[in-house]
């Protein structure tokens, strides 16, 4: 199928490849095998996270999210085969601007809720389009603390990785959050991530 593949990530549960698809770059992702479960059940469980992330990579892209294309799922191998994706890296590059973007993103997956589950700069491919990767922790969820989390991640992250602009970048992302889901809406889940901060604070006093 394809011959030629070079190691560029090695996860906690994934393995990503960068590989030869009949001539064009591509992406292989394979979830591999946890000699610490029983290998049925580990089969099962890679075989069913794979059809997962490819289910969740479309109803990305029914929603208007720009997502990498898939070109093959082996559910067996535990493998997606999908589009390489041309661009810089989100987190070598943060802008008002870009947090901007990346706000309307989120706030466009939660009002059809969808929750990413690994929301990072990491996962915003910046190209000719924006592009958001990884959907192998995504899940459908109406719950106004799941969207918390998601926020509350991206939240850390500018605030630890993009201190010196972490006011600006964060106030960037909920302007463009807060034009995709309602206002009302937008209290109830900030209200929540700070719920989850004073109980990691609590926690770490404690």
């Amino acid at each position: 199928m394809h011959q030629r593949k070079l190691l560029i990530k090695k996860g906690a549960e994934a393995d990503i490849y960068l590989i030869d698809w009949y001539g064009r770059k591509a992406i292989s992702k394979v979830r591999t095998p946890k000699p610490y479960r029983h290998k049925s059940l580990d089969d099962s469980i890679r075989k069913n996270r794979t059809i997962h992330e490819g289910n969740m990579l479309s109803c990305a892209k029914m929603i208007g999210i720009r997502s990498p294309f898939i070109y093959f799922i082996d559910p067996v191998r535990a493998e997606i085969v999908m589009e390489f994706i041309e661009g810089k890296n989100a987190k070598e590059m943060m802008t008002h601007d870009l947090a901007y973007r990346i706000g309307r993103y989120a706030g466009l997956l939660h009002s059809n809720n969808i929750i990413h589950g690994d929301l990072t700069t990491s996962n915003f491919i910046v190209g000719k389009k924006l592009v958001l990767l990884d959907f192998g922790l995504a899940f459908h969820s109406v719950r106004n603390e799941d969207k918390a989390v998601d926020v509350k991640l991206i939240k850390t992250i500018l605030k630890s990785a993009y201190s010196s602009v972490y006011e600006r970048t964060f106030n960037g992302f909920l302007k463009g959050y807060s034009k995709m889901v309602s206002a009302k809406e937008v209290g109830r889940i900030l209200k929540n991530v700070y719920d989850i901060e004073r109980r990691g604070r609590y926690a770490r006093i404690v």
